[in-house]
Order: structure tokens, then sequence, then C-alpha cells
């Protein structure tokens, strides 16, 4: 070999050792030759350890084998393969690489040796598998999603773009994007590529662009620049999403909002929203104004809370933690102080919206304005417990205050019971304006006789009560004195001036006396007085021994119970009817069953002696089972035999001792399949007052009744002790105006007034009125005209056998005229 060769080949050998791709020579063998530096890092052998070694030794080639098979083949038919294959470095990385196997021929037909110069192309294989991902994104993406040059030539269009806009790609590529999408506003195309030429960029840019099909859609852009590998600007892409449904959407809810506003404008409500998201609120204008606000005030909590009354700021805390805590729904009332100072009730339900995952996603409250209604009630439940003449506490209210004494274990509670002597004089001889006056005045004048602590009430009539605590013997007959004595200056009627006195009964309240028992006694001591001559005071005496009464009181009571207990069996119970009128024509649409007791000895005992004997024993039980089964079975043969009475209903009374009962359901569920009647057709009854005593009543019970169909009807209405919030979760259906409110029609002022707020209660909880004790023209005269829908009464027909009803029903369906005028002379 010459000196030139050699240099020669010296220089080659260098430049494979500093050739940046991995040069491998294999012998005919398949053994190592040559490994040049690039080899050695690429695999992590050194040029020692492989040289003389088989290439299949190493462990490099990851295949396929089907690929080396080929790469082998083709070079045994002395071609050259060139293409990607897998392999493998020291350490088990699994790598690509792209190379050229060329076989070395020599003189020889067949290779003697084979070179292969590779190359790691690990990286953009990595890159060509994103570009791939990201390519299938933007592909597979809802929104439009467009390339730019500077010009605004179209260089990518994806097939939500296609979707939206109307155009293949194919149409697209290379054309101006401004020929492809048409807004209405022309001056906006150019904005889009004045912002695609500079490095400016916006998103939530809306518009409307027109697509290939003339259809016009609303869109959102988001622009951003396009940069080449040296920092220079050389487009822009366009991310367009269609918000047309979106707009129509939220053009709906705005209308929906609007006419929401209108509405609570009308209804005086207003609403508040809290979204959990943002943290933001929202509020109605007419919240502002039931609040007393400012309307650019924004609501918060601090704020609702400040506005709220002192009373009511621990409520409004109670219902934020409640509905911390979980609750979804709340419902509650509670007063605010306006800028002006007044004071204004609202009545608010908090609800919470869940999002899908079931975090609370907003808050949303209504508020109605509840001031009037509050006070409507204040106005309507003084009516129920004060006198409408002296504006004392009444019957009710007095006897309520005294059994709360009772129950409280007050010491020495005194009840005073006063009457007027000889007053049906005065009504007789002067009028009852006159008697009215001096009732008035003797109010007033026991009022100041007693001390501030006392209560004075009128009981009925010319009938006075005072109740007392912590008052002695000596005390009480002290005041009775000074009672009488303030009488005695005489009363002044229009100048005229008349003298009257009053008896006086006194009883003071034993360890197990009732509110009742206390006043029978205080009303018997009385009756003492004005037996004796009026003008005095007697006091009750407690001990039996003095008086043999209680004891025959107690016999006859015994006697009463035992009857009872076999009355039925014996055939001695029957049920009347009364019929119930629809105002203002005379039509029959029901019947209250009564039940009544033909006693063999005693004759007919009244209701009120052996109802509260039946309730006290528990006889009211099976009782009332009875009544229920014997009036749907009749009234269910009416529907079907009396023309004009299919739908005919029956109101039956029932007592607390029955709803207590765990069988009532079923004793009403038996009584109405038996009898096979509409349970919508069936009323149950049952006294305000003594609702009012029952402290557990059983909301299941009524729960299920008013599912059932089987409406709850409230008797004597305008008597109990309590707010009118129970007519709600009672499920009452009707009211019954008591009677003693119908008396007073054309006598008393207040009288109209006090059903009218009856009427308008009834009216807000969705509620049938009826009007009870009907006697006279004129007080259903003034019932039509103050608008009550039914009633019932003497006036019509006292309860009447069941054979009379027949008779009863068709001329009453047939427009006749059936007033007491015609049906009551045999009564």
């Amino acid at each position: 070999m010459t000196a030139e060769d050699y240099d020669d080949l010296l220089m080659q050998s260098l430049l494979l050792e500093e050739i940046g791709q991995s040069v491998i020579a294999l012998d005919r063998g398949w053994r190592v030759t040559y490994w040049n530096r690039a080899s050695e890092r690429l695999y992590g052998y050194a040029a020692g350890e492989v040289r003389g070694r088989k290439i299949t030794e190493l462990s490099i080639i990851a295949g396929p084998e089907a690929t080396g098979k080929e790469i082998a083949d083709t070079l045994m038919s002395g071609r050259t393969w060139a293409g990607e294959f897998w392999m493998r470095d020291r350490e088990g990385r699994k790598f690509p690489i792209h190379v050229t196997v060329a076989p070395v021929r020599g003189t020889h037909p067949v290779p003697v040796a084979v070179v292969a110069v590779s190359k790691d192309i690990s990286e953009r294989k990595h890159a060509e598998a994103l570009l791939r991902r990201m390519s299938a994104l933007v592909e597979s993406s809802g929104d439009a999603i467009i390339g730019a040059d500077m010009d605004g030539t179209v260089t990518s269009w994806n097939a939500g773009a296609a979707r939206m806009f109307g155009w293949r790609a194919a149409e697209a590529l290379g054309r101006d994007y401004r020929l492809l999408t048409t807004r209405t506003d022309e001056g906006f195309k150019d904005e889009v590529l004045a912002r695609l030429q500079t490095s400016g960029f916006a998103t939530g840019v809306e518009a409307r662009w027109k697509r290939k099909d003339g259809n016009i859609i609303d869109v959102s852009l988001t622009v951003s620049p396009v940069f080449d590998d040296d920092g220079r600007r050389v487009g822009g892409s366009v991310i367009a999403r269609d918000i047309t449904e979106l707009k129509r959407l939220q053009s709906d809810a705005d209308k929906e909002r609007e006419r929401l506003i209108a509405a609570q404008e009308i209804a005086h409500v207003g609403s508040i929203e809290y979204d959990y998201a943002t943290g933001c609120w929202w509020h109605s204008e007419e919240y502002v104004r039931l609040i007393g606000g400012a309307s650019d005030e924004q609501p918060s909590m601090e704020r609702i809370l400040c506005l709220a009354h002192p009373d009511d700021r621990d409520l409004l805390g109670d219902v934020l933690r409640r509905l911390e805590e979980g609750e979804r729904y709340v419902e509650y009332e509670f007063r605010v102080l306006t800028k002006r100072g007044t004071v204004r009730w609202l009545h608010a339900r908090a609800r919470v919206a869940q999002a899908p995952d079931g975090r609370p996603s907003r808050l949303l409250v209504t508020v109605m304005d509840t001031t009037e209604r509050k006070r409507a009630q204040e106005i309507l439940e003084h009516q129920a417990f004060h006198d409408g003449l002296t504006g004392l506490p009444n019957r009710f209210l007095l006897t309520k205050i005294l059994q709360d004494l009772l129950d409280r274990r007050r010491p020495q509670v005194v009840v005073m019971f006063v009457d007027v002597d000889r007053f049906k004089l005065v009504n007789d001889g002067i009028g009852h304006g006159a008697g009215d006056a001096v009732l008035i005045q003797l109010g007033e004048r026991i009022r100041e006789a007693v001390r501030e602590a006392d209560t004075v009430g009128r009981f009925g009539g010319d009938e006075f009560i005072v109740v007392c605590e912590d008052l002695g013997p000596g005390d009480a007959a002290a005041m009775a004195e000074r009672i009488r004595a303030a009488t005695r200056d005489g009363f002044d009627l229009d100048g005229r001036k008349i003298y009257l006195n009053v008896s006086i009964g006194v009883a003071a309240a034993g360890q197990d006396d009732t509110a009742e028992s206390v006043l029978s006694g205080a009303d018997t001591a009385m009756y003492a007085a004005k037996t004796a001559g009026g003008d005095r005071t007697e006091v009750y005496d407690l001990e039996p021994a003095n008086d043999p009464e209680p004891g025959k009181q107690a016999i006859a009571r015994l006697d009463l119970e035992s009857d009872l207990r076999t009355a039925l069996e014996r055939g001695q119970m029957h049920l009347e009817y009364q019929p119930i009128i629809e105002l203002p024509g005379s039509k029959t649409v029901g019947f209250e069953a009564l039940l009544r007791w033909a006693h063999p000895n005693h004759g007919l005992i009244p209701p009120d002696s052996f109802i509260p004997v039946a309730e006290e024993t528990g006889l009211i039980v099976p009782i009332g089972a009875w009544v229920l089964n014997q009036a749907l079975t009749q009234t269910q043969r009416w529907r079907e035999s009396v023309p004009g009475a299919e739908d005919l209903s029956i109101a039956v009374n029932i007592s607390v001792r029955q709803l207590l009962d765990a069988d009532f359901l079923d004793v009403v569920d038996r009584a109405i399949t038996g009898s096979g009647i509409d349970p919508a057709a069936l009323s149950l009854e049952i006294t305000e007052s003594v609702l009012m005593e029952e402290r557990q009543l059983p909301l299941d019970t009524l729960r299920a009744l008013h599912a059932q169909g089987v409406r709850l009807s409230i008797d004597d209405f305008g008597t109990g002790y309590s707010s009118l919030s129970y007519l709600k979760w009672l499920f009452a259906r009707v009211l019954k105006i008591d009677r003693t409110f119908i008396e007073e029609l054309g006598n008393d002022p207040h009288g109209a007034t006090l059903i009218e707020l009856i009427l308008g209660t009834a009216r807000s909880y969705g509620l049938d009125v009826i009007a009870e004790g009907v006697e006279t023209r004129a007080q259903l005269d003034e019932l039509i005209r103050l608008g009550v829908p039914k009633a019932q009464g003497y006036f019509w027909h006292h309860p009447m056998p069941a054979a009379q009803v027949p008779g009863w029903i068709t001329p009453s369906r047939t427009g006749a005229d059936v007033s007491a005028t015609e049906t009551n002379s045999d009564n």
C-alpha cells in the first residue's frame, strides 16, 4: 500500500468516526468489523466490546421480524434497503431509526460485507405523533378552527368549520376567508384580518355570520397570531363557536325574566339569586321596593341581616345554617326595617338548586310582602278573641287565660262573675243602643276598679268576668266591693242617668280545678247572689259536704255513661240531616249528619250532654265508626236513586279522640269502600277550639285523608285560640263560620267586617266557606252581599230524619224557594 493510499484510508476512517450517524460494518458471517463513535453513543456498546461479535448476540435488533427478513432478502439480491426499523440499546430502551443498509460485493456475486448507516428518529416520531393527535383533536372539535396567512388566505379548515359554515375543506383551502363567511357588519371581516396581521389576541368576540346556504348563525370568535421558528408573524388562527342556540336560550331567558319581573311587580313578589360558583348576587326591582332600599345596592347576606328586624336576625341566621347543612327548601317569615323606619312583614321561600354533581349551584329566594295579610290576621284574631262591643277579651280568650294560669299553677287564682241586675229593663225600656252604652261604660268601670295585672272580659250578654292571680280572700272581697261601688254612680245615656246594680260571684281555684269548673263555680255563686236579691257578692263553697247537689250530679253522670255504653246495640241512636245550601240560590249541595240519642226514659238527650261523656270514656270511637258507616251508606243511596242528588256531599263530625285512634284510617276506608261513595263527597268536621287544645295532632293521618280525597272541615271557625297558620299544616279544605258571628249580622257593625276577613283568609288559602246558624232573611241577605258561597241553618230547615231528605232534595235542586216559611211549620 502506498503512502498516499494509507492517507486516504486514514481520512475516510476519521470521517466515519466523526459523522453524526451510526455506521456499522458486518462481514459475511454478520460479525461486526466496524463500529464508529456514533454507534457507541446510540447503542451504549464500545467498539472494542462488539468488534468480532455477531450482531445478533448484542440483542440490539427489536424488529419487527418480517422487516428483518425483508432486509436480508434485499441484501442477498445485491440491492440496498432503506427505511425505518426498531432497535434497542444496552439498557433495553427501544427506539426507532432510519437506516440504509448496503451490500459490499467486491469481485464476488454474493455480498462479502454489509454497511448500515442509521439515525435515531425518536424525536421526529414523537413530533409526528403529537402532530397527528393535534390534527385529530382539531378535526374532532365541534368548533370551527381555521388557519390563515397574513393576507387572509385559508391555510387550514377543519371538519368543524365545514359543518358550521357549509364549505368543504377542498373548497375553502387557498381562498380568502372573507369570501367564505359573510357578516352583516362588513367592517368586521376587515377587523378580523387586522387582528390576524398584528400580534393582537381577541376572545369572546361575537358576530353574526352567513353560511354557504345563506342561513345566519351567531358565533363567538377567538383570534390568535401564528409565528414561525424565527418569531416572525406568518398568519393567525380563528376558533369559531356556534352560539346560535345559546343566544336563543339567552333571549328566551331574558324574555322570561322580563315576564317574571312584570309578574312580580303585579303580585308584589321580589326575588334574589346567588350563584355559588361565581359568588354573584342578583335581585329584582320589586325586591328592592319591598325592603325599602336603593336600586343600586347590591344584595348580600350581610345586607339582608342588616335590614332584618333585630328580633328576627337570629331566625335568618338559623335559616342560613340549615341551608349550609344541606336543606334544599326553607320557608319562613321575618320582618325588615325600611329606610323610612317602617316595619314590613315578608314571607320568603329559599330553594337551593343543585348541579349535576350534587353540589349547590344557585340559591333562589322569593319574597312576598305579607304586611297587609298580617294586619288582617291580627284584626281577625283580635275580633275572634275580643268582644266586638267593649273591646274586652271574650269568652274564648278568658277561658284560655284562666286555663293557662291553672296549667302554670299560679298561686291563688280567683274568678269573679259579674252580672247586671235587671238589665232586661234597659233593653226593653230604652232600647238595645242604650243597653250597649251601659255595657261599654260598665266594662270601663270594672277595668278601673281592678288591678292592672287582672284580666277583665265580657263573657256574653250582660255578664263580665274578672280573672285574678295572687289574690287572697280578703283582697277578693275588697275588689268585689269596689266593682259594685263603681256601678252605683249611675250611667249616662244621652243626658239621661240610670242607676243599676250588679251581682258578683267569686270562686277560688282548687288544685285539681279546670277553667270550666272554676267558671262554673263563679257562675253558681253569682246566681246565688241574684237569688238573694242582687246587689251583693257571694263566694262559691268548694266543699261538696255542704251541698248534696254535686253528689247527685255525679250519680247522674255515672247513669248516663252506663246507658250510653248500650245505646248503639239497643238501637237508640239515629242520624238526622241538615241541608247545606249553595248561595245565592237555594240549591242543596250536601247535608251535615247529626247524631241523636232517643233515651227510653229521658227522651231526646242533647248532644252537648252525651258527646263529652263519649269522648272522655272512649265510646266516641265505636259510635263515630257507626255514624260514618250510616251517613256514607245513606248518602250513596240518595246519590244513586234520588234525581239531582248525584253529586251530593255529606259532612260528618269527628273528635280528636277519633283522629288519635290507631284504626281511624281503616275505619274511614272501610266506610268509603263499603258504601261505594266517592271520597271527595265526604267532609270530616272537627271543632276549631277542640283542635287547638290538642298538642299532638296526628299529621300523618290528616295527610293520608287529604291524599285519599277526603276533605277536612274546621267547624265553629273563629272561636279558636291559635294563629291561622294551622290551616296549612292541617290540610283544611273547608271553614265553617261559627253561628255567633252570624247572630251579630245586622246588630254589630263589626260582624260583617269579621266575616269579610274570614272570607279573605279562606280565599288566600284556597278554602271553601260555609256559614252556620242562619235563621233570618236579613242574615241571609247580608251573607249573599258579602259573597259567602254556602250556608246552613234553621232558616231553611231543622235537622230532618233520613226519610224526609228525598222529598227535600228534589224541590231544592229545581230552584224552588225552600225558605223556612215553607219547611219549618212542623218543627
